[in-house]
């Protein structure tokens, strides 16, 4: 059975911090869990060994399910530093505590950390105003360029009064070129 690895970082208050968890007041980070987004991927590390759910709540991640709504393969961009350290810690404790020979039940580790890989944080809308007022402000290449073939003409039929107006003075000053 497939299930989808997605979990949200949720802020829990100071108060609900497990201090044989919870690292916020050392690091000054914000307390927070990773809530997975479904239910059956919950229950699927409920089926697994003791030694997995230690692993998973020791670094950070809840036993419970939280959704936000997001499509599959998204999460919010302003979780993205402690989603980070959410997982640095897992992959850390996994390392150190060894999984070898574990029994992970349905929970599929090999689709945890591809749905992990390939998590992107959700676009952000931008609105064109900005880029619009932006974009008035300075010049466009059009304009520019045409500026650019009108001071040449300028220059042109400047530089041509000025040898007209020279060859006249010297025409009236008996001298020829």
């Amino acid at each position: 059975m497939v299930f989808e690895y997605d979990f949200d970082i949720v802020a829990i208050a100071p108060d609900e911090v497990d201090p044989e968890h919870g690292v916020a007041a050392v690091t000054g980070n914000r307390a927070v869990r990773a809530w997975f987004r479904d239910i059956r991927t919950v229950q699927a590390l409920h089926s697994a060994s003791p030694k997995i759910r230690r692993i998973f709540v020791d670094s950070g991640f809840s036993l419970e399910t939280h959704s936000s709504g997001l499509p599959h393969g998204l999460y919010l961009p302003e979780d993205a530093v402690d989603r980070e350290r959410i997982l640095k810690r897992l992959f850390a404790n996994i390392r150190n505590m060894g999984v070898q020979g574990e029994y992970f039940g349905e929970f599929d580790i090999w689709q945890f950390l591809d749905d992990v890989k390939q998590a992107r944080p959700e676009p952000e809308i931008t609105t064109n105003i900005v880029d619009q007022t932006v974009a008035m402000r300075q010049p466009h290449a059009s304009t520019t360029k045409r500026r650019s073939v009108q001071w040449r003409i300028g220059i042109a039929l400047g530089l041509a009064v000025m040898v007209i107006a020279i060859l006249r003075f010297l025409a009236a000053a008996g001298a020829t070129p």
